[in-house]
């Protein structure tokens, strides 16, 4: 075997988190040194997995051929399945990398979560299920997990700091969720259903947004102060902020509405066609922050955060995975997370790194002044 050509793969050891060598004798992903002395030879190749389109026969043979490693499918594929914890603690790692930034100057900092699915080989549904949460000030995922098919869509699985301001969609408006955002001093901004959680307004009486959503003219924003029932514990004090779609939108989002429930073959319910003309939200932020205006501007940016799945599922194929094996599905998809926050460092180092990975040297006027 010909010993690998000098390439670029330092520049990529370069942007790992300190400790990632000692991390995969931790968690049990480089426990012998059989077919490498070396734990980044091993990441190398399983990275390669992820990004290349072959299977494991192919991956070991360009590996072999690249003088990186040699070894069989069959290993690689042990060590796929052996890896998942390692690869996760990388990607999370370089999240946390990403959550160090500066904030905006009220001390807020806006974040996006969702969750997007993967499908194995000849799936007929959902098999895993990523949560992510996207950094809006740099558009960079500042952390994600991966559970199986059954992992809901929960708030309180996303670490929370004080000063965060949370986009979410419908999916995710629970009184749990928001009480673990505003005990960490975070504020929420969700999106609701015409079937929304329990609410009173300002009079103690319940509180129905799609009624009060009907008094609101297009280009207009109404507001009413709530309180979020919650049955353990007492009520979370919010605003419910409302918008009335544009008559040509507003049509699409009903046509929208209609074709999910005859995909589903069920007749929408009228209320569900009419809550289509509007935008309702949730939100805890107080009016001194942002106002009621504000509020339906900055909900907009929302929508980073499905441009994110996009290029995830586009650009590095991670819609569909190659593996039935539920270890080997695990370790794969952290593998393309950890490529994924690998692209993300090296495009916001791309300042202040030349194209062999050295940093460039800023001059000392410009130090100066910065």
């Amino acid at each position: 075997m010909q010993p690998a050509q000098r390439d670029e793969w330092s520049v990529i050891e370069s942007l790992l988190p300190a400790g990632w060598k000692e991390a995969a004798r931790e968690k049990q992903a480089f426990r012998r040194a059989r077919y490498t002395m070396d734990p980044a030879p091993l990441l190398r190749v399983l990275l390669f997995h992820a990004v290349n389109n072959g299977g494991l026969r192919e991956t070991v043979a360009q590996a072999r051929a690249s003088g990186i490693v040699s070894m069989s499918q069959v290993a690689l594929l042990k060590r796929l399945r052996t890896s998942s914890e390692w690869l996760a603690w990388l990607g999370l790692q370089l999240c946390n990398q990403f959550r160090e930034q500066p904030r905006l100057p009220a001390g807020l900092r806006p974040r996006a979560i969702d969750s997007t699915t993967v499908q194995g080989p000849a799936s007929k549904g959902t098999e895993w299920r990523v949560h992510y949460a996207l950094d809006l000030l740099t558009l960079s995922c500042d952390w994600f997990e991966l559970t199986d098919a059954h992992g809901a869509e929960l708030l309180e699985r996303t670490p929370f700091r004080a000063g965060d301001v949370i986009l979410a969609d419908r999916n995710y408006l629970r009184p749990a969720g928001v009480r673990a955002a505003v005990k960490a001093g975070a504020h929420v901004l969700i999106r609701l259903r015409w079937t929304h959680c329990a609410m009173v307004g300002e009079d103690g009486k319940a509180f129905k947004a799609l009624n009060h959503a009907r008094k609101v003219k297009v280009g207009k924003v109404g507001q009413w102060p709530v309180q979020l029932l919650d049955s353990k514990q007492k009520a979370i004090a919010g605003r419910v902020v409302v918008a009335k779609l544009p008559a040509p939108l507003a049509a699409q989002a009903e046509r929208r509405t209609l074709k999910k429930s005859q995909k589903k073959c069920k007749n929408p319910d009228k209320r569900s066609l009419e809550a289509a003309h509007f935008v309702m939200l949730f939100t805890t932020l107080p009016e001194e922050l942002l106002g009621k205006a504000e509020v339906m501007k900055f909900y907009r940016y929302r929508w980073q955060i499905e441009l994110a799945f996009k290029r995830l599922k586009q650009l590095l194929q991670f819609g569909h995975l190659p593996h039935q094996d539920g270890d080997a599905a695990r370790g794969w998809i952290h593998a393309k997370l950890v490529v994924a926050m690998l692209l993300e460092t090296l495009f916001r180092n791309a300042r202040n790194f030349s194209p062999w990975g050295h940093e460039i040297p800023l001059p000392t006027q410009l130090k100066n002044a910065a």
